[in-house]
């Protein structure tokens, strides 16, 4: 029997909720950090307990061949760089053959395909096609237009995920609670997983003080997706997503069971120490790792 883990190490131990929840988007808006610098400070984190919170790192389908060239002289102990390709609409084909291309420095585990949103004949289409794909999990990037245009029936059953933007660099980018309340019931009721992307720093709901705009809490939206399992009206989801006092989201985040992973399985951050700063600060995560 192996021994128990020391107290400091359990003090230390990432909750099994948050294993693997922030998927490193450092290269992407706001953050937009150097392709050599994301890939080199996303393998140097293997070293830190916070590792266990972090996903693949993700990168534009174009820059994997300059992050392969990166990995390969950084110490990687023989063990792949994980990558999650943001794929243009169109280039799944493309994709798929780059998977095959880029190990062993690095391994495909996750495509994000944005889809063309200005054609439902076409996005449709390449609904259809991303569905053939059995080798590697397709997150399907969906507007709101979108979904209120069937998108998510199309992705039921097929072993689709759903992508969802929650926020960017303009007001109407963030959709209301109502708007997203919405695509979390729906995705819930059709058991399509999904991950989020753009304007999560923070667990609980905020406004900006520097553009005024509010921003969804990561946290909030974690508890509204565990109230739509449980099969609680639109309305009280929408209103955990609207919550900006910690305490009564804390307090419901200490008796989840977690079971809201299996529906929301991870959101982009462009600093994977700034969500998980926000959780310490609730309590909700180990001090220390940050």
């Amino acid at each position: 029997m192996s021994a128990a883990p020391t107290t400091d190490t359990a003090e230390r131990t990432v909750p099994a909720q948050f294993a693997g929840f922030f998927d490193d988007a450092a290269t992407f808006p706001p953050g937009l950090a150097p392709l050599e610098k994301a890939v080199t400070d996303h393998v140097a984190r293997w070293a830190n307990p916070l590792v266990a919170a972090v996903g693949p790192v993700v990168l534009a389908l174009k820059d994997l061949p300059e992050a392969k060239r990166i990995a390969a002289g950084l110490d990687r102990q023989g063990r792949p760089v994980e990558v999650s390709a943001v794929v243009p609409a169109g280039r799944l084909q493309a994709a798929l053959e780059a998977a095959e291309r880029i190990g062993p420095e690095l391994r495909m585990v996750a495509v994000e395909l944005k889809t063309d949103p200005s054609d439902a004949d076409t996005w449709r289409a390449q609904i259809a096609e991303a569905a053939q794909v059995q080798d590697v999990p397709v997150f399907v990037e969906l507007t709101a237009d979108q979904v209120r245009g069937g998108a998510l029936e199309l992705l039921e059953g097929t072993g689709l995920r759903l992508k969802y933007r929650t926020g960017g660099i303009e007001a109407h980018l963030f959709p209301s609670p109502e708007q997203l309340a919405a695509v979390l019931v729906e995705a819930v009721s059709a058991r399509i997983p999904f991950k989020l992307t753009a304007g999560l720093h923070e667990a609980v709901r905020y406004t900006s003080p520097d553009t005024g705009f509010p921003h969804h809490g990561f946290l909030n939206i974690a508890l509204a997706t565990e109230a739509a399992r449980a099969h609680e009206p639109a309305e009280r989801v929408a209103r955990l997503l609207t919550e900006t006092e910690p305490e009564p989201l804390v307090e419901l985040a200490r008796s989840s069971d977690g079971s809201w992973r299996e529906s929301f399985t991870s959101f982009g951050t462009c600093s994977v120490g700034e969500p998980a700063a926000s959780l310490e600060h609730l309590g909700l995560f180990p001090h220390g790792l940050t």
